[in-house]
C-alpha cells in the first residue's frame, strides 16, 4: 500500500544559499495565498544549475501548507504502481486529500511519450491541484508557467563557496579566480570546493590554470562536471589538448575515451552546436546530445564517440543500436565518430539513412581537428 513517506521530498541541500526572487516567483503560484494560477509549472535551466534543489527549498519552507507527492522521473517504472494506487483512492491516508502538489523531478530523463504518461496519471485525479516540472530543456505542457533559473549573483556565488570551504583550504586570490570561472555555478562551485578542501593548493592552482588533464587523483566523474560548468577557465584544458594534436593527429589514440568525448563535445561546439555530455556510463548510444538552432527549427543530433584501435572496425551491430536510440529519443539525426573505420555492411546501413545516420571516422576527426578555432565563435 503507498504511503506518504514513500513520495516525500528529499531535504534540499546545505547550505541554501540565495534565490530568494525565484523562491517569490513560485510561491506567488503554488502558494496557498498564490496570485497566479495555471496548469503547471516547470523550472529550467542547464545542468547542475539548482532546480531540484530550488524545488526542494521551495516544499520545506512551505512544509505545513503543501501536501507534496515528490516522482523522480527517471524511477517512474519502478513507483508506478504505488503512484497509481494513490490517486485509484485504494491508500486509506490519501483518500480524502485535497490540494495536492506533484512534483515531477528530471522531464528529460525519461523519453517524452513516457513523461506525458506520468504526467496524465497524476491531472486526471482531483485530488492533485498543481503540478511542478524540472527539466533542462522547456517542457512542452498546455497552459505550463515556465521558471528559467539562471546561474546565481557574483554575492550568493561567493557566500556558497565561503560556506562550503575550509579557512585554510584556498587563498583570497584563488577564492576569486574560483568565483570567476564558474560564472555562479551551483554544482561546479560545490565540486571545486570539495576539491580545495581534498587536494593541495598546488593541484588546485593547476587545474585553475586549466591543466584538467593533468590531475590524475580527481574522479572522472567531477573532471567533467568542471568541463561542463567552469568553461572560461577549464575548457582551456581542451584548446591546449586540441592544439597539439593539431601538431600531432595520431595521439589521438592515447586519449582515454572520456577524454575522446569531450574532444568531441569540444570539437562540435566549435561548428555551432550547443553540446551536452552524458554521464560516463553505458548510455545507450548517446555520449553528446548536439543542437543547433536554424530557421526552420531546433536540430537534435544524438552523438556516439567511440574510441578504438585503428585496426579495430565498427560492424553494423553498432550503427543498428545507434539507429534504435534515434528512433526512441526521436533525434533529427544521430552521428557515430570513431578514431578507426568501418565495415562494409556499417557503411550500406549508414546510406540506407542516409538523411538520419551519419558515420565519421578518423579521418574527419583529423580533419575537425584542423579547422578548430576558425569558425570566428
Amino acid at each position: 500500500m503507498a504511503d506518504q513517506s514513500q513520495f516525500a521530498p528529499p531535504h534540499a541541500p546545505r547550505p541554501f544559499i540565495g534565490r530568494e526572487p525565484e523562491l517569490e516567483w513560485l510561491s506567488e503560484r503554488i502558494g496557498p495565498y498564490r496570485r497566479h494560477f495555471g496548469d503547471a509549472i516547470s523550472v529550467v535551466g542547464e545542468p547542475g544549475i539548482g532546480k531540484t534543489a530550488l524545488v526542494r527549498r521551495f516544499l520545506e519552507l512551505h512544509a505545513e501548507e503543501l501536501t507534496p507527492i515528490y516522482i523522480a522521473c527517471r524511477e517512474w517504472t519502478r513507483d508506478r504502481p504505488n503512484f497509481l494506487e494513490i490517486f485509484d483512492g485504494r491508500s486509506v491516508e490519501w483518500r480524502y486529500r485535497r490540494g495536492v502538489t506533484v512534483i515531477f523531478d528530471g522531464a528529460e530523463e525519461v523519453p517524452q511519450r513516457r513523461f506525458m504518461e506520468l504526467y496524465r496519471d497524476a491531472v486526471n485525479w482531483k485530488i492533485v491541484e498543481r503540478v511542478v516540472v524540472t527539466s533542462r530543456k522547456e517542457v512542452e505542457l498546455r497552459g505550463v508557467e515556465q521558471l528559467v533559473l539562471t546561474r546565481l549573483p557574483e554575492i550568493d556565488a561567493e557566500a556558497l563557496l565561503r560556506a562550503k570551504l575550509s579557512l585554510s583550504s584556498i587563498d583570497e586570490k584563488s577564492a576569486l579566480r574560483v568565483i570567476a570561472a564558474v560564472n555562479g555555478h551551483p554544482e561546479a562551485l560545490a565540486i571545486l570546493a570539495t576539491l580545495a578542501n581534498s587536494m593541495s593548493r598546488e593541484q588546485l592552482q593547476r587545474i585553475l590554470s586549466g591543466n584538467l588533464y593533468d590531475i590524475g587523483d580527481v574522479p572522472a566523474s567531477e573532471r567533467r562536471s568542471l568541463a561542463l560548468a567552469a568553461k572560461p577557465v577549464i575548457l582551456s584544458a581542451t584548446d591546449d589538448l586540441i592544439q597539439k594534436l593539431k601538431r600531432e593527429p595520431t595521439d589521438i589514440h592515447k586519449l582515454t575515451p572520456r577524454q575522446y568525448e569531450e574532444l568531441i563535445a569540444e570539437l562540435l561546439r566549435d561548428m555551432g552546436h550547443e553540446v551536452m555530455l552524458t554521464q560516463a556510463t553505458r548510455d545507450g548510444g548517446k555520449d553528446i546530445l548536439a543542437t543547433m538552432k536554424t530557421d526552420i527549427g531546433d536540430i537534435l543530433c544524438l552523438v556516439d564517440a567511440k574510441k578504438y584501435r585503428e585496426d579495430r572496425r565498427i560492424g553494423v551491430g553498432m550503427v543498428r543500436t545507434l539507429y534504435g536510440t534515434l528512433a526512441d529519443y526521436q533525434a533529427s539525426s544521430a552521428m557515430l565518430v570513431t578514431t578507426s573505420s568501418y565495415s562494409k555492411d556499417a557503411r550500406a546501413m549508414q546510406e540506407r539513412h542516409r538523411y538520419q545516420l551519419s558515420l565519421k571516422d578518423y579521418t574527419d576527426v583529423a580533419s575537425w581537428i584542423q579547422k578548430y578555432g576558425k569558425s570566428g565563435r
